[in-house]
């Protein structure tokens, strides 16, 4: 009986471990880790007053990220998926960064080839991507802007879902607040872009640098048909379809 006694807990303990273990490290997964942080960065626990944030501290879907004016941050996913905040920023995500809302600020979102899609949602438009590197911007007047540095992007409008455009490298399209249609996409000089945006200077080199530099030395490619992203190409060039397919796998 003394045997058995003993026996029991132990039974018990190795039985609950495992399970306690692992739905930690599954938690963990959609978990992001603030990478760098630049001035003034809080936590918004979803249960729990808001916090000062701390370089490689862990952050969990329920809590919101918030940056002050002229602060920025960045978070990692375990999969490399990284997403940077500019100033004046507040950022829910979901699904290991995967579903990002953005409220209002601006949000630079670069996903891994191969891993899977992700989309970006403010109350203006949604952004579907899939191994992408982009800047989305939303104003509290409710203007949407979005940047692509490399890959392609597929943006509609939150209350008139007929409506889509895709976007390739090196394009830009701004929406202003109540737009019933997507405006035509216009050309931005990546290489300047790339020297000036707070989302990128100040930080460490992107994981797609290499994709954003292919990007760019096509734009200083001489203008012509075959190059539709020259920064330089005249006005009214550019003719993308209104409802064009989803990005695929690149």
């Amino acid at each position: 009986m003394l045997r058995r006694s003993r026996l029991g807990p132990i039974l018990l303990f190795y039985f609950l471990f495992p399970t306690s273990y692992l739905a930690s490290a599954a938690d963990a997964k959609h978990d992001a880790r603030l990478t760098e942080l630049i001035r003034e960065v809080s936590l918004l626990p979803a249960e729990a007053a808001a916090r000062r944030a701390v370089v490689s501290e862990s952050v969990p879907e329920t809590s919101a990220v918030k940056t002050g004016g002229d602060s920025r941050a960045e978070l990692t996913f375990l999969d490399r998926t990284i997403t940077r905040l500019g100033g004046n920023t507040l950022y829910h995500f979901k699904n290991a960064g995967r579903r990002v809302d953005l409220n209002s600020g601006s949000t630079l979102l670069r996903v891994p080839k191969d891993t899977g899609g992700a989309t970006l949602r403010t109350t203006a438009v949604t952004v579907a991507i899939t191994g992408t590197t982009v800047i989305l911007e939303f104003t509290r007047n409710g203007i949407a802007r979005l940047t692509m540095l490399e890959g392609t992007a597929r943006l509609t409008l939150t209350n008139a879902r007929d409506q889509a455009r895709v976007l390739t490298a090196g394009q830009s399209v701004e929406v202003p607040a109540g737009a019933v249609r997507i405006p035509d996409p216009k050309a931005i000089n990546l290489a300047a872009l790339m020297k000036t945006s707070p989302l990128i200077v100040g930080f460490r080199p992107l994981p797609s640098q290499n994709l954003i530099n292919n990007a760019i030395r096509q734009q200083q490619q001489p203008r012509g048909p075959g190059n539709p992203n020259s920064p330089n190409r005249p006005p009214g060039s550019q003719n993308p379809p209104q409802q064009p397919p989803g990005p695929g796998p690149r």
